[in-house]
């Protein structure tokens, strides 16, 4: 088999009582892509470190896994809704509180475009949906923005009077965009009477190996837990130059798939560290430093073969860095989606889960993050790494240095 990641996502409910019917309209004849700048790329990473330290639980010693990539996309897609102190506290979240939203939006619609792969070992497919109630009127500016910048399918659903078949319908469309990693983002107890839209993006890569791990080389070796227990696990081979990196206090090393533009990053601490202090050191300065100082040389890496999973309740973290205001249905100004005075749209709910699986041949990936609204009423000359103990992963787009998914392995 090879190796999956799978990632499923953010939920925000929006509750509303509107009439109307929501049309889609055919999207804008789309600009020339640009290219993504310096500045959406220090935001990216430093949302992506933030939502790392937040996510992270150190004393439960679980795994961790998410995609930044797909919950930026969910969270843009909604600041296009947002009005006054809402959509400064979701751009200073994303760190894009220095661009417009039609910066954003145009940044947003290139990196799509810009990670769309020219290698045949690799495939990645980003897809968003807009699900909304039926009966419930849009405004056409909000709508035509998610289908200009986003290419979002819409469809309407009854989330108040039939929850378990709009459940069933938005699962159905995750299933299919994920090649069936993620079969179930929605429970019908999600939705409820004030339920008016949920928003949905899910992201699908593959990647085979540029260096594939013989199977035949595997063997069960012992795994050092960070409770000082120990277990034996499945734990690959290979011998090949890599790219690989020296830093303080950790060692790590670069898996490309296909012809390169894709890598899996993997940073293993010294004897006696712990990964939680490697992550606290992932910050955009480090990162860059780090990447840059990677260098081919010969080596040996051995990896364990592992497949995690999580769930994340994404409310606790996005408000601690700021969002709190979108969750709160007497401030939340969602005002862009539909006009439903004197009550407000707000964020309901937000998730995000996750499935991370990895073996010899390559990796999979797969991540959906879903927003429903609600209404108020120096290198060596050669290197030997074995990972047998807890690590920090990233899979990165290089040609954009873009993060799509990342996590830290404490129990294979």
């Amino acid at each position: 088999m090879r190796p999956i990641i799978a990632l499923s996502g953010l939920v925000a409910a929006l509750l509303s009582g509107c009439g109307g019917d929501a049309r889609s309209k055919p999207p804008q004849e789309a600009t020339q892509p640009v290219q993504i700048s310096a500045e959406t790329h220090s935001a990216n990473l430093q949302f992506a470190a933030r939502m790392l330290n937040q996510l992270d639980d150190p004393a439960s010693g679980t795994n961790l896994c998410f995609s930044p990539l797909s919950l930026s996309v969910a969270l843009s897609m909604a600041l296009n809704g947002a009005e006054g102190d809402t959509y400064d506290a979701i751009a200073q979240t994303l760190g894009y509180e220095q661009m417009k939203r039609e910066d954003i939006n145009q940044q947003g619609r290139a990196l799509n475009q810009l990670l769309k792969p020219r290698d045949p070992e690799v495939t990645i497919h980003i897809a968003n949906s807009l699900w909304i109630q039926q009966g419930f009127e849009m405004k056409p500016d909000f709508l035509r923005s998610l289908l200009t910048y986003y290419e979002t399918r819409t469809e309407s659903v009854d989330f108040t009077g039939n929850p378990e078949a709009a459940a069933e319908q938005i699962n159905r469309w995750v299933k299919e965009q994920t090649q069936g990693l993620i079969d179930r983002l929605f429970q019908a107890g999600d939705f409820d009477a004030a339920t008016r839209l949920a928003l949905v993006n899910t992201l699908y890569f593959e990647g085979k190996w540029k260096f594939p791990f013989n199977k035949e080389s595997t063997q069960d070796a012992p795994f050092h837990l960070e409770n000082g227990e120990t277990k034996q696990v499945p734990m690959m081979f290979l011998s090949e130059k890599l790219p690989y990196y020296k830093g303080e206090g950790f060692e790590a090393v670069a898996l490309p798939y296909g012809e390169g533009d894709y890598r899996f990053y993997m940073f293993v601490p010294e004897k006696g560290r712990q990964v939680a202090d490697l992550r606290k050191q992932f910050t955009p300065e480090n990162w860059a430093k780090w990447t840059a100082g990677f260098r081919e040389i010969d080596g040996i890496l051995k990896m364990p073969r592992f497949k995690i999973e999580a769930t994340y309740d994404l409310k606790p973290p996005l408000s601690a860095l700021g969002m709190e205001i979108a969750f709160d249905p007497s401030r939340a100004d969602f005002s862009r989606i539909a006009d439903v005075s004197p009550n407000r749209i707000f964020i309901q709910k937000a998730v995000q889960k996750a499935v991370v699986k990895v073996d010899e041949e390559g990796t999979k990936a797969a991540a959906a993050t879903g927003i429903s609204f609600g209404v108020t009423s120096l290198p060596a000359e050669r290197f030997e790494l074995v990972a047998d103990r807890p690590f920090l992963f990233a899979i990165v787009h290089q040609p954009t240095g873009t993060i799509l998914f990342m996590g830290i392995v404490r129990e294979p």
